[in-house]
């Protein structure tokens, strides 16, 4: 199989969303190949059926809800939650900083801690937000590559993640790569005060 493809792998090309159907070869072709199908039925070129060879099937109906690309094709990459949280809210100066603080300690002393406060303003910011709309960010799920971590580091994340006790009420999450009710019930466990949920 293609290096870490899967079918039902939700990816996106250029902001345009597919879900895998098919990993394999191509009768008439070299090379593997994923077959896709398009969240936009008339992106495709077909249905799954490459020269009368079904390869896979289509949800939708469509004639031309289907693709097979390359897998050296690179597809846009994926978000975690928080990660698409700071793209969209917090400036992207802030989120870096915020990422890579480490204060420089001599004798026990910390000796520069300057600009923080801003990051700590704008992360603030972020526990104040009720309304959320992250559709289209390529959301994955809490973790940008949930079927990449091993069990521990997911439970690691949702403990941290939950910890934060964010007051969302209303969250938008449709057009992403969330693949399973798992990721959206990490998502959700979260958010304690969530009423709504747009998918």
């Amino acid at each position: 199989m293609s290096r870490g493809f899967h079918l039902g792998q939700r990816l996106s090309y250029s902001k345009v969303l597919c879900t895998v159907r098919y990993v394999g070869l191509v009768n008439g072709t070299t090379g593997e190949w994923l077959g896709v199908e398009w969240d936009d039925p008339n992106r495709g070129k077909h249905d799954g059926t490459y020269q009368d060879v079904k390869y896979f099937e289509c949800q939708c109906k469509s004639p031309k809800a289907g693709s097979f690309l390359r897998p050296s094709r690179t597809p846009d990459p994926p978000l975690g939650f928080e990660e698409a949280l700071n793209q969209k809210y917090v400036s992207p100066g802030d989120a870096k900083l915020a990422e890579a603080r480490n204060n420089v300690w001599i004798d026990g002393k910390v000796i520069e801690e300057r600009g923080f406060e801003r990051i700590q303003e704008q992360l603030a910011k972020l526990h104040e937000l009720r309304f959320v709309l992250l559709d289209g960010l390529c959301v994955a799920g809490i973790s940008s590559r949930p079927w990449h971590e091993t069990v521990e580091a997911r439970m690691h994340r949702l403990r941290r993640y939950q910890a934060q006790k964010l007051k969302i009420l209303e969250l938008d999450l449709s057009r992403n790569l969330i693949e399973t009710w798992a990721d959206i019930a990490g998502i959700c466990s979260g958010l304690e005060n969530l009423r709504s949920l747009k998918l």
